[in-house]
This record gives structure tokens, sequence and C-alpha cells, in this order.
């Protein structure tokens, strides 16, 4: 009686087969993981961007909270003068942080950066299941403050 090996083919299919779990996995307890899925881009409203000068002059008044999309790495590096960061892939995690200094009728301005950036969006939308809906997105945000010469920060926050 002789035992069988399995062939060639077969041992590739398992290798691969186990590869595509242990990347799953991986991914799953990540907390970083990529969705399986990409989840609907949130579709902005026309009224919820805000300009730059609009947005200087909520800066300069003190009159609304900056909030910085981008993952924290990308805010140490540098951010728009005295705003916080709230990642948007990661909100859960970060909420708690800074809800403490906010309130439901908190005007908030978001940002992130380039043109085509939607991390505002999606904050702008874990906000709005959160009761806040005073909401401005400030489009190409970092870029666009940056490139004007307004006042902005580098490092972590505090």
């Amino acid at each position: 009686m002789s035992i069988r090996r399995p062939s060639s083919w077969l041992r590739g299919l398992v290798i691969i087969v186990l590869g595509i779990a242990v990347g799953l996995a991986a991914n799953l307890i990540s907390p970083r993981g990529l969705p399986l899925f990409a989840p609907a881009s949130p579709t902005p409203a026309a009224s919820e961007f805000i300009p730059l000068d609009q947005a200087k002059s909520l800066w300069l008044g003190g009159t609304a909270l900056f909030l910085d999309a981008r993952e924290p790495d990308d805010f140490a590096a540098g951010h728009i003068g005295n705003a916080l960061n709230l990642p948007a892939q990661s909100f859960s995690l970060h909420f708690p942080e800074v809800a403490p200094v906010l309130s439901p009728d908190s005007e908030l301005v978001l940002y992130c950066d380039g043109k085509e950036c939607e991390l505002s969006h999606h904050l702008a939308a874990n906000l709005r299941q959160q009761g806040f809906t005073n909401l401005h997105v400030l489009a190409n945000g970092w870029t666009a403050w940056h490139e004007a010469g307004l006042p902005t920060t580098i490092g972590g926050q505090k």
C-alpha cells in the first residue's frame, strides 16, 4: 500500500488559501485595517464648504474650533494653529479625547489636505451622528491655509 502525496497544484492552492486567511485575519485585528468594501463617499452639501477668507475670519475671531481630520503623524508634521486632531479614520478611538471641549452648538471647521481629500467629509458625517450640526469644511484645508501664510503649528496634540 502506497501513500499518495498531494499534487503540487493542491499544495499551492492550500498555501494560497492559508495566505488569504492570514491576511484577512491580520486586517481584521489591525487598528488601521483597510475596509474590504469601500464605504459610500459622503456627499457634502454645497452649504457645508467654507471659503478660506471666512475660515480665517472665524479663526481670528476665535468663534470656531478647527478640527484636523488627518492622521496624528500628518497633524504633527504641521497643522492650522490651535487646531485639534480628530482623525476621521479612527474617529471612535480619538473622539473621547476631543469630546470634552465640544458642545452640540460648537461651530466647527473641519479640514484635511488636498483637493481630493474626503477625510473632512467623513469626519463631518461622524460628528453629525454625534449630534453636531454647525459644521464647515475647508476644502484643500491644510495646503490652502499654509500657502496663504496663515498661522500654523508643528507638533502633536497637547
